[in-house]
């Protein structure tokens, strides 16, 4: 490591990244000579020791994007070991506790917290990131879902959310873009994670069965849309959706 130089020197840092997803983005990102910062509410050693293991550069920093002072305390943390900020992958979500609910029984104090997380906290990510990156311009990636673009019965809060990143990055990319900041959006089909592995079977087919490339979705099958929008290859992108979703959603 690293086996390219796409981020080489450069700093990403990288929320959900103690498994799944993130993971993925982690160890690819460091694979591109990135240093890594993982961040998450739960503990990332696991994800630090591959990265390291392979020669690369990582630290773990406990995060709770609901938290603005956490949030700064994230960034913080990366500048005082890295010195600098090049990227952030907003990639934390609240998914895994959420069932397949009908929107007139949603618990409101579930919609809350979701908003919380998945909207507020990519705000308040970014936020703290943007003093470092405002210095040397860098790279934005927010994480939403094919389901903000094709919608979802059952799930009308999680989808709700998506959508809202769907439009934050379009007005993040205009007010960011004078500082030679990119913000643009990776919308994931569904992927198969211990996070998502428990619901519906049927659910989950009606997804593969939609697809043009018939398979199960993975975590490595968005790292490399995630590598090109940190790196300079998408020096004039901002402002779009990818979707990355094997085919089911056609532009």
């Amino acid at each position: 490591m690293p086996t390219h130089d796409l981020l080489t020197d450069r700093t990403i840092v990288i929320t959900g990244a103690a498994t799944g997803i993130g993971q993925a983005f982690a160890i690819g990102c460091a694979a591109q000579g990135a240093n890594v910062v993982v961040a998450d509410m739960n503990a990332a050693d696991e994800t630090v020791a591959a990265i390291e293991a392979a020669g690369g550069h990582a630290i773990a920093v406990r995060v709770d994007v609901a938290d603005d002072a956490s949030t700064r305390a994230m960034a913080d943390a990366a500048l005082k070991r890295f010195g600098r900020i090049d990227g952030l992958i907003n990639n934390a979500a609240y998914f895994r506790e959420v069932k397949l609910t009908p929107f007139e029984e949603l618990d409101p104090a579930q919609w809350e917290r979701i908003f919380a997380v998945n909207v507020k906290g990519v705000w308040q990510c970014c936020k703290a990131v943007m003093p470092a990156l405002r210095e040397r311009g860098g790279s934005i990636v927010n994480i939403a879902s094919v389901v903000a673009v094709a919608g979802q019965p059952g799930y009308l809060h999680y989808v709700a959310t998506k959508g809202a990143v769907l439009a934050m990055t379009k007005g993040l990319a205009k007010e960011c873009g004078p500082h030679n900041v990119r913000v643009n959006v990776i919308a994931p089909g569904f992927v198969i994670t211990d996070a998502t592995k428990n619901r519906p079977i049927e659910w989950q087919q009606s997804f593969l069965k939609a697809r043009a490339i018939s398979r199960e979705q993975r975590p490595d099958d968005l790292v490399g849309t995630a590598l090109y929008l940190l790196s300079d290859l998408a020096g004039f992108v901002s402002g779009q959706t990818i979707v990355v979703d094997g085919g089911h959603i056609m532009y």
